[in-house]
Parts: C-alpha cells; sequence; structure tokens
C-alpha cells in the first residue's frame, strides 16, 4: 500500500458541507508513503483554481476523526497550522486514520496492534 486516495461523498457534503458551492468544490486527500506527504487539494470557491496544502507525515502531531450520520472529517493537527479534511466517506476516513497512525508510530518505535 503505497498511496491512498479519497474524495469527499456527496450525500456528506450536501447535509454536512458549509456552503453550497462545497457540493461542487469537494475536498480530496492524496497519502503518498514513498515520499511520505499527505496532500489535501479544494477548488476554490471562484471555480479558477485549486487550492492545495502539501503536510510531511513526520510534522504531524495529531489525527483526530469526527464522524457524522454520512460522512467524516479528519483534523490533522500539524506543527504551524492545522488541516482539515471535511465529508469523506467512513470506511476512508478510518483508512486513512489507521494508515497514518500505524507509519508515525512505526517510525517513532512505538508497536500499535
Amino acid at each position: 500500500m503505497n498511496k491512498i486516495i479519497g474524495k469527499s461523498t456527496f450525500l456528506s457534503l450536501l447535509f454536512f458541507g458549509e456552503n453550497i458551492l462545497d457540493i461542487i468544490t469537494p475536498w480530496h486527500i492524496s497519502l503518498d508513503f514513498i515520499n511520505e506527504l499527505i496532500t489535501v487539494k479544494k477548488r476554490n470557491y471562484y471555480l479558477i483554481g485549486v487550492d492545495k496544502k502539501t503536510i510531511p507525515l513526520k510534522n504531524i502531531r495529531t489525527i483526530s476523526i469526527d464522524e457524522h450520520l454520512f460522512g467524516a472529517n479528519i483534523f490533522f493537527k500539524v506543527y504551524g497550522g492545522n488541516t482539515i479534511i471535511k465529508c469523506l466517506s467512513k470506511k476512508k476516513a478510518r483508512e486513512i486514520y489507521n494508515a497514518c497512525l500505524t507509519r508515525i508510530g512505526s517510525k517513532k518505535g512505538i508497536e500499535l496492534t
């Protein structure tokens, strides 16, 4: 498993999105374990460009999931700021959460079972 890719779901954005434009501008997340990077992309509200954040896995301090009825949000607390990926499917959010925990734990010498 070298890469995990996720995208916000339509139903979750419809009910839990902050703005109606969130439906046509979903969040995308890509975990690359070879380069140890997390990339979060979202089309901006002007529909012209894409806002993109790239976070090294080594800079992540905390990962948390907020599950709701039709999806889940993932919060990454990073040195120098925070990143939120909203309205992913619950299955994809748990997969990303577990993959990040095992990768971060293995780098610090912690055995997670």
